[in-house]
């Protein structure tokens, strides 16, 4: 499906959602089936504490971003258009917890196509390449170039997608519900110039803890999001806050940082009323080893062997003795049936992940399977880590929740609730 553009001034920041059983980083692809395509619709991003000239500061944790929703197959991820440069050029990135380094593609460049305008830092006023003496070192990822003096970077993910380019500064332009414009200056990024295995979005956002990240560079080191039902195209209030208007509401549970990663302690999941026998130290992480992160940009949960086998066998259990499996079952990495999701999964056992401090994350229908094209079929959402004993807590797992983020007070909250109220 072709992405169509919204008016620059009229449309400053866009929430996209894309259908589908994959991701990158810490997942990779593991379902042939995906989400249907449904028309495009309404949503809104608001944007917190953003400096501008043109805007007070006290009026800003009262500002909005209008946006449109649209579904796309393959692969799976949250959209945000920022426009980026001076004149501000509309760009699709990657709303992602798990990535530091905000970056897109600039002309000129090695990287795939897109329907949206590529980037041309010559053609901006506001961009400079960042200098590596001041850049701070705390990724390996960034090295000077010796021949240039450039400060370079080189991001390769699981999934075998990669980007390298230049560090940069540029300015990021948002719109607001009253028609003005918020601008941040000087927001470092990756002026990416060599990229491979991106097909539906421009860049990433990247949300991560580390030294790049927007979130403790720009926006005070919190933020939040509450997404709806991704089924629901019509659902006009999904919602992402940076900033001192974040959400910070709910449940909370600590939060760890490590290489990086946000790692939440999660320590039991039952199953309907049953508490699943699972070892203890599932999803402990020992060392650099093991552990749960909460990932945006990672569609489906991935659990732990012990974890996963322990769940998919409950739920098979249930429904192989009143539901068909898909022919060629054993060519899914994932348990697939034949049936209506919404119609015969009617009363189906929530799933709930228990975390430390007593937050708690219920999964419901919409949040544990994936419907196939056709809706015949449906595949359970989640996927065993065959790399390591990582478990992922991915966006299908966060529906219909508000989670908020405070890196100051190292807590995520979790506060299940229609993202109206929130967006009200």
């Amino acid at each position: 499906m072709a992405i169509t553009l919204l008016p620059l001034r009229i449309r400053a920041s866009l929430l996209i959602i894309i259908f589908a059983l994959t991701c990158s980083k810490e997942c990779t692809s593991h379902s042939r089936l995906t989400l249907r395509t449904k028309t495009q619709e309404s949503s809104k991003i608001k944007i917190g504490y953003l400096h501008s000239k043109s805007t007070p500061a006290s009026r800003l944790d009262n500002l909005w971003t209008v946006s449109h929703v649209t579904p796309i197959p393959n692969p799976a991820a949250f959209l945000a258009n920022i426009s980026i440069g001076n004149p501000p050029v509309p760009q699709l990135l990657l709303i992602d917890t798990g990535s530091d380094l905000t970056w897109i593609h600039c002309l000129p460049c090695k990287c795939y196509p897109q329907t949206i305008p590529f980037f041309h830092p010559s053609r901006s006023s506001t961009y400079r390449n960042a200098s590596c003496v001041s850049a701070p070192h705390a990724m390996p990822q960034i090295f000077r170039d010796e021949k240039t003096g450039n400060c370079q970077y080189h991001l390769r993910y699981r999934d075998f997608s990669n980007t390298r380019g230049i560090l940069a500064e540029e300015k990021l332009t948002f719109e607001t519900s009253d028609d003005g414009l918020i601008s941040k200056q000087n927001i470092v990024f990756g002026c990416g110039q060599d990229n491979s295995g991106f097909t539906k979005y421009s860049g990433v956002l990247g949300l991560g803890p580390g030294t790049f990240s927007i979130v403790t560079r720009n926006f005070g080191s919190k933020f939040s999001y509450c997404f709806g039902s991704l089924t629901n195209p019509t659902y006009p209030h999904n919602i992402l806050i940076l900033g001192n208007g974040a959400k910070i509401e709910g449940d909370p549970t600590p939060l760890q940082i490590f290489q990086d990663r946000y790692y939440l302690d999660l320590q039991a999941i039952s199953f309907g009323e049953k508490l699943l026998d699972i070892e203890p130290g599932t999803f402990q992480r020992y060392r650099s080893q093991g552990g749960t992160v909460i990932d945006t940009g990672c569609s489906p949960t991935i659990l732990a062997r012990e974890a996963y086998e322990t769940l998919s066998e409950e739920i098979d259990f249930l429904l192989g003795e009143v539901l068909r499996r898909v022919k060629d079952w054993d060519q899914y990495t994932t348990p697939c049936y034949e049936g209506n999701l919404k119609l015969d999964l009617y009363g189906f056992p929530v799933v709930t992940f228990h975390f430390a401090g007593g937050a708690e994350l219920a999964l419901d229908v919409e949040s544990l399977f994936v419907s196939s094209e056709s809706g015949d079929s449906f595949c359970l959402a989640m996927t065993m880590n065959t790399f390591d004993d990582m478990s992922v807590i991915g966006a299908m797992a966060q529906q219909n929740y508000n989670v908020g983020y405070n890196l100051r007070t190292m807590k995520v909250y979790f506060q299940r609730t229609d993202c109206e109220i929130i967006d009200s």
